[in-house]
């Protein structure tokens, strides 16, 4: 199956919305990371659940993962097992044969206790996991400044907007989506990239973005940002 037949496959199953930068006041779930994106069949894929809040990614917690139709009266196909803070996905050996025009998924949710204001609070995700017969890795990205040079921290000056761009790889293609966060600052057109970030006043944070590339593979990366 080519790339393009893969991320037809993931574009049939659909997705689960991630939060706005606004929401970030309190822990969400921002991403969930599958490696590799794509299993082979009789093989397993490791999953993560990226979880941020006002003072950038959440560390310590415990997810409960599950498996769910992916469609109404198709069971779930392989398993899953939480292994430490992630999980394990184990495809099938052989894939069962499945209705027409289902595609060869299985669908994994998750769940996550965060606390909010002193109350507890369960935030949940879906993670399709296709199961094809082919070499699939996440992306790499690279955050880089207006220049194109890759960066590591951050630094903005007070209402003065701070260009923001990641360089994929593989080059993304018109499937591929983007998600930027900041716990300082606003960041509009948080879905596009480039962006901008602007501050209304000095402060110490993060700068979160995750890039999914249309077929199942995600990346994301945390730099801190300090606004003078």
């Amino acid at each position: 199956m080519s790339r393009l037949g893969v991320a037809l496959l993931f574009a049939a199953a659909g997705c689960t919305d991630f939060a706005t930068p606004a929401q970030l006041a309190t822990p969400q779930l921002i991403a969930v990371v599958a490696e590799p994106p794509v299993v082979r069949p009789g093989q397993t894929s490791a999953l993560t659940a990226v979880v941020a809040g006002p003072d950038g990614v959440v560390t310590g917690l415990t997810p409960r993962w599950s498996l769910v139709e992916s469609f109404p009266t198709v069971p779930p196909m392989g398993t899953v097992s939480a292994d430490g803070d992630g999980a394990r996905y184990a495809a099938p050996a052989e894939v069962p044969e499945r209705p027409e025009g289902v595609p060869p998924i299985d669908t994994v949710r998750l769940e996550v206790d965060v606390t909010v204001d002193g109350a507890p609070r369960t935030l949940a995700a879906l993670k399709v996991m296709g199961v094809v017969d082919v070499d699939a890795e996440n992306p790499t990205i690279r955050v880089v400044d207006a220049a194109g040079a890759e960066v590591t921290a951050l630094t903005a000056a007070v209402d003065a907007p701070l260009a923001l761009a990641i360089e994929p790889d593989p080059a993304p293609t018109e499937d591929a989506r983007f998600a930027w966060y900041a716990t300082v600052g606003e960041i509009e057109a948080y879905q596009s990239n480039p962006t901008e970030l602007t501050a209304a006043e000095p402060g110490a944070g993060t700068v979160i973005v995750v890039y999914r590339d249309g077929a199942g593979g995600v990346a994301w990366r945390e730099l801190p940002i300090t606004v003078e």
